[in-house]
């Protein structure tokens, strides 16, 4: 007896995208002979039966941009997320674009599939990557255009990312030839996939440096004050001698509990963290940090959708650089 099969299992299979398989089944959009071919030879071949919308997402045209924004607490008013909603603004606004901010959580993506159900975008920008994300897998299975803002363990997927492992691996290894072996690191939720690509650069880095990671001093979910605050209590008692920060949120937690605590940086410790944005320019002094161009990913990710949207195929995945600037809080 065939199986019915989803557009987002189609899609994962064969590695193409799931707006790509939605067009070819509904026989909407222009998609290419040779793909249309060997998707429905895949699905002859394993005697699926595909479960698709009755009609394809992308053919209605509402001039409209989705885009995801953290809901927990302040996050979505970071500069991060700030910056890349401004860049995608002004591509989308120079295309006669309107764009849908719509806030999600890692359990609730409600408002989102609001705006799906009731068509009111063309396509969605998610702006953050969870592990196993529920987002993703609702819009592969409704078949909506969509580009990631982060990487996502998905081939199917249009994602842009700066190399985050690279450049932690990079710093890390920078802070470790200094001579500095006593480190903290100070995580987010460990669930991002940005946490876990920056960690993997971090544990590259003490691998080459022949330092085995201390798991006592890493510390997850410091993008809480009051987390940050016990965990910086527990660094000074033992004496750490830099903390890595894995974002500006929480360099910011750290650096005032610091200030606080009337502890000099670097006199007393030398703090680093994995990214730099304006939050860190009042700071004295200067912050070492990861810097990357947040526009740009903003820019790229709504080129590929725009790209999407014109039934053009981009590249499936784009990796931007990054810079690590050395300043005075690691000497």
């Amino acid at each position: 007896m065939p199986r019915e099969i989803s557009v987002s299992e189609i899609a994962k299979e064969l590695n193409i995208s799931a707006t790509t398989v939605s067009r070819a089944l509904s026989g909407k959009g222009r998609v290419g002979e040779e793909t249309k071919e060997k998707i429905l030879q895949y699905i002859g071949e394993h005697d699926y039966v595909p479960h698709v919308r009755p009609e394809g997402y992308a053919q209605k045209d509402t001039r409209n941009i989705c885009v995801t924004l953290p809901g927990e607490n302040d996050f979505a008013e970071l500069p991060y997320f700030h910056q890349i909603m401004l860049s995608i603004e002004d591509y989308f606004g120079s295309h006669d674009y309107n764009i849908i901010p719509v806030k999600c959580k890692a359990t609730d993506i409600s408002l989102l599939q609001k705006v799906i159900q009731k068509h009111k975008a063309d396509g969605v920008i998610l702006t953050r990557t969870i592990e196993n994300g529920i987002d993703i897998r609702y819009l592969q299975e409704q078949g909506v255009p969509f580009v990631v803002v982060g990487s996502y363990d998905d081939d199917s997927v249009y994602q842009v990312d700066v190399d985050q492992q690279n450049g932690c691996r990079e710093l890390t290894n920078i802070l470790l030839r200094k001579g500095l072996r006593k480190i903290a690191l100070f995580c987010a939720d460990a669930t991002h996939i940005v946490t876990q690509s920056r960690y993997r650069g971090f544990l590259e880095a003490c691998q080459e440096n022949d330092l085995a990671v201390n798991k006592k001093y890493v510390f997850d979910e410091v993008g809480y004050p009051e987390v940050a605050a016990r965990a910086l209590e527990d660094c000074l008692k033992d004496q750490i001698e830099c903390i890595i920060c894995m974002d500006d949120n929480i360099c910011v937690n750290v650096l005032n509990r610091l200030r606080a605590e009337n502890v000099a940086v670097p006199r007393d410790i030398r703090i680093a963290s994995y990214y730099n944005s304006s939050l860190l320019d009042i700071y004295y002094p200067p912050i070492t940090a990861l810097e990357f161009n947040t526009k740009e990913l903003g820019r790229v990710a709504s080129k590929m959708l725009y790209d999407l949207l014109c039934n053009k195929e981009p590249v499936r995945k784009q990796k931007l650089g990054y810079q690590v600037i050395l300043k005075e809080s690691t000497k």
